[in-house]
């Protein structure tokens, strides 16, 4: 058998070398100080960020170059899988169907504004990932689709078929694909903690907590979308929540949906499980901030510090990779954001306050 060690002496010094070099909150600040969307990408010339710079010069279009980050985000995983094996190599894989599923989703969206919604998709098209990840997805069958019948049937060779079909007669009924991408979103989040769970002992306790958290991020996140784009009672958002959160139990769900004031919520958990972190959350309340950003914040807050967590016990689990995966996605989304922000010419002080 195995031993932790030997599993994850190698890939545990490679990810740690690779955390270490993560873009430093230096680039990032310089990024928001910087007085145009090019210079902000200047910035980026000497990290491994530099292809956006380099595609924004030849075709001034930056959603070109978020398509080539989503492919490099993608590319870490499968660089990843040559270094693990057996169960590890499960999980990443598990983690990957999320990226299928937002490719799946984005194909699909298409196919529903060109024929329900009647709308003109030719630009949009051009930004959607057709790339291989697990799943030989046709993206653009799916998208030039007369039905969903037929997108299912295009799909009978992976696991999404079944949903689409499942589903095909709320979407038209309702014109809306809300239920499809929850559906999808279900489906991810079940096979991510059905995966995790049949890792090693020390492996699931991480892996589940870390999902766990994750998952509670999503929860709150479509509770208050819920509560605020849709009409929705709540025996039917208890339907749709994911199992399986961390600190969010059904309670708390509920609790949170009929509630005005989510953050008090959130600041029981943080008194509860995470003391360490109620000066940070003092501050910022006093700051002033929406109530959404917060949220944002202390979610994310809950995440590194998890993440800490990890990285300061015993190296040897798939803490470490869920770890830097989480970590890069972070770093991904702040250049993200703040690119977008200087397209748009925001000021620097909400570029801040958003991050």
């Amino acid at each position: 058998m195995t031993t932790p060690i030997r599993k994850y002496a190698f890939i545990n010094a490679k990810l740690r070398a690779r955390i270490s070099k993560l873009i430093s909150e230096n680039i990032l600040q310089q990024m928001i100080n910087a007085h145009s969307l090019d210079e902000a990408l200047v910035i980026l010339r000497d990290t491994p960020y530099r292809i956006l710079d380099d595609i924004y010069r030849k075709t001034g279009d930056l959603k070109l170059g978020e398509l080539e980050l989503l492919k490099g985000e993608i590319n870490l995983y499968i660089d990843i899988e040559k270094y693990i094996h057996g169960d590890t190599l499960d999980l990443v894989r598990a983690l990957l169907t999320l990226y299928e599923i937002d490719k799946l989703k984005n194909a699909v969206r298409l196919f529903f504004d060109r024929k329900i919604r009647k709308r003109t998709i030719d630009t949009a098209a051009l930004y959607v990932l057709r790339d291989k990840i697990l799943y030989d997805i046709p993206v653009d069958q799916i998208i030039n689709a007369d039905n969903l019948e037929e997108i299912s049937r295009a799909l009978e060779t992976t696991p999404y078929s079944a949903i689409i079909e499942k589903n095909s007669e709320t979407v038209i009924r309702k014109g809306s694909l809300f239920l499809l991408e929850i559906a999808l979103d279900h489906f991810y989040y079940k096979n991510l903690v059905s995966t995790a769970q049949k890792l090693s002992d020390r492996d699931k306790k991480d892996a589940l907590r870390i999902i766990g958290v994750e998952i509670d991020l999503q929860n709150i996140n479509w509770i208050l979308r819920f509560r605020r784009f849709y009409d929705l009672s709540l025996e039917e958002v208890l339907t749709l929540i994911i199992p399986g959160g961390y600190n969010l139990g059904i309670g708390l769900l509920e609790e949170a949906y009929t509630s005005q004031n989510i953050t008090r919520i959130l600041h029981g958990i943080i008194k509860t499980n995470y003391p360490g972190l109620s000066t940070l959350l003092s501050s910022q309340q006093a700051e002033s901030t929406s109530e959404l950003l917060l949220i944002d914040r202390i979610l994310e807050r809950i995440m590194i510090h998890e993440i800490q967590r990890i990285l300061s016990g015993y190296p040897f689990t798939v803490g470490i990779v869920l770890s830097y995966f989480i970590l890069k996605k972070i770093e991904i989304i702040k250049i993200k954001a703040i690119l977008n922000a200087k397209q748009y010419k925001i000021s620097e002080d909400r570029i801040k306050g958003v991050l």
